[in-house]
């Protein structure tokens, strides 16, 4: 079986279904609430494991972790290396999505602001061209140590460098593929805000990043390729109807991995992602409209 190790959050999902977000000072009522397992780095494990792959998350949960393990465990995640903060709670994330599937999230990381260094387990990348797959909502300083050690032991490094923060020029240079969304490439590249695909093919073209290829998710846009030495990719997405956002980077982001891990090229691998992220937006919920492979072959023969 394809090999991802998955270093990131583990988080409670609260979701909450309203007609309009709410303005600054405003209540609105809720037309609807579920409860999940969140956070990118769960997301993006469960993605990766329901399209085949063998996934390993390396992770903190609280005291009260014990109904997410449980979750994780029946989505086929390794749970090995999920260590217990019993001095804290699971992460709690807020989410609220109105009619047109947009949201607003307010994450409180919880046991995520306990995972340390001294917690990345020493096989990071136990065999070489092993996919190791890294986000933002655990410290730099536990990215860094992440990415630096799979490179080390000839892993194949993804980075989604999501929430946006700076980026030491060292960590980049040991990732072979940067994901960002547009916001999130522009906060590293230190420009302003930017929209579309015409826009995105012009900032990477005049980007300085030492990393490896560069992924730039864009939503109902679809994603653009950026590999060195070659011009800009588009892959556009096919229509659907949107029902709810959240998680869709995280399926891509899992996507991906699972089909790098697979052996693919890195087009191939963004085009089947960006099948992988359109399936997720039509359903409510980060993890619960993810899809399996064979939801996401079907779509590929359609």
């Amino acid at each position: 079986m394809p090999s991802i190790t998955v270093v990131g959050s583990v988080n409670r999902d609260l979701v909450l279904t309203v007609e309009d977000l709410p303005r600054p000072g405003e209540t609105v009522l809720a037309r609807g609430f579920v409860e999940g397992v969140g956070g990118k780095g769960a997301n993006q494990a469960v993605a990766a494991a329901r399209l085949g792959s063998q996934v390993r998350l390396v992770a903190r949960v609280g005291s009260d972790g014990e109904p997410i393990r449980r979750a994780l465990a029946a989505e086929g995640v390794d749970l090995d290396a999920v260590l217990t903060a019993p001095d804290a709670r699971t992460g709690i994330a807020s989410v609220v999505v109105d009619r047109l599937g947009e949201n607003t999230i307010v994450v409180n990381p919880g046991a995520n602001a306990v995972l340390s260094v001294d917690d990345l387990p020493q096989w990071l990348a136990r065999t070489p061209g092993e996919v190791v797959l890294v986000q933002h909502e655990v410290s730099a300083e536990v990215v860094a140590a992440a990415v630096l050690r799979a490179r080390a032991q000839g892993g194949t490094v993804v980075l989604n460098p999501a929430p946006a923060r700076p980026v030491a020029a060292e960590v980049l240079a040991a990732v072979d593929v940067l994901v960002p969304n547009l916001g999130e490439l522009a906060a590293l590249l230190g420009t302003g805000p930017v929209s579309g695909p015409a826009a995105a093919r012009e900032l990477l073209e005049r980007a300085e990043l030492p990393c490896g290829a560069v992924v730039v998710t864009l939503g109902a846009d679809g994603a653009l390729i950026k590999q060195p030495g070659r011009p800009g990719v588009h892959l556009p997405a096919p229509v659907v109807d949107a029902v709810d956002t959240v998680g869709a980077g995280d399926t891509f982001c899992g996507a991906l991995a699972d089909a790098l891990a697979r052996g693919a090229d890195l087009p191939a691998a963004a085009a089947r992602a960006v099948r992988a992220a359109s399936l997720a937006v039509t359903g409510l919920g980060a993890q619960s409209s993810m899809p399996y492979a064979e939801q996401l072959d079907a779509r590929a023969a359609s």
